[in-house]
């Protein structure tokens, strides 16, 4: 997710997933970097490596998502990843609401189909996985690795290698919390997308100015819940989304008086 699509430099790395462009700005690798050295204490560099590796591919997967989608509606879209996420553009795609709100929600639906995959391939190879509702401390004592995310406990039977056990891990967390994250009807979330496409049936004046309202006051009990949880990292991200917001509500507003 980035607001807009950052100019060209130098330093962008190109190449084609599927046909579709793929552009990575050197942002991306610092911003990402930056992210999995956590702030608990050094972090080895084999997992910070891991980490982005885990981004890349989750982040691109997401992308493609949108970017199949858009190809299907007759599109010809490019991604490029940049800062904390990443952007499928197509400027050619059908404009209509269904169609759009089908490309908003195939980002998060690819990244979900990813996890099932997951822990389907774990599965394939022998060993236990899916999802539970038991309790983490019972998952422990079975020799399984617990893994919440927002209610929902993922699990997998232990492999031999830390490698894997951390990749599982960072692939699971990333795919479902992200594509969660995502539905959230903030802007410019893919359910911020989707949220203004449903505002705008029937009434787009009214419709856009209630989809920033949502999306303001949504990103604003963000910001709150990010500080309950004693992440500032989260309450800055979403108080920035609520004041991005605000001041696209005004300019629109000023705009129609």
């Amino acid at each position: 997710m980035i607001l807009a699509e950052p100019p060209p430099t130098r330093g962008d790395i190109h190449f084609r997933v599927a046909g579709t462009p793929v552009r990575i700005h050197p942002f991306f690798w610092i911003t990402t970097a930056i992210l999995g050295l956590g702030g608990g204490g050094p972090t080895p560099p084999v997992e910070v490596l891991g980490w982005i590796v885990a981004v890349l591919v989750s982040i691109l997967i997401h992308e493609i998502g949108h970017a199949i989608a858009q190809r299907h509606y007759g599109g010809h879209p490019r991604i490029t990843l940049y800062g904390m996420g990443g952007l499928a553009s197509c400027e050619d795609c059908d404009r209509s609401s269904r169609a759009q709100i089908l490309i908003s929600l195939a980002g998060p639906a690819a990244g979900f189909a990813f996890a099932i995959l997951i822990l389907s391939a774990i599965r394939v190879v022998g060993h236990r996985a899916g999802v539970s509702a038991t309790d983490v401390s019972q998952l422990k004592a079975e020799g399984l690795i617990p893994l919440p995310i927002l209610g929902i406990t993922f699990y997998w039977e232990r492999f031999a290698s830390f490698a894997v056990n951390f990749m599982i891990w960072q692939f699971l967390w990333i795919n479902v919390l992200w594509g969660a994250v995502n539905l959230l009807p903030i802007y410019p979330l893919d359910g911020g997308q989707v949220s203004r496409e449903v505002c705008l049936l029937g009434q787009p004046q009214r419709g856009m100015i209630l989809s920033l309202q949502i999306s303001m006051f949504a990103a604003a009990a963000m910001a709150f819940v990010g500080l309950s949880w004693g992440s500032l990292f989260v309450s800055i991200f979403f108080g920035y989304l609520a004041y991005t917001s605000y001041r696209t509500l005004k300019a629109y507003q000023a705009n129609l008086w």
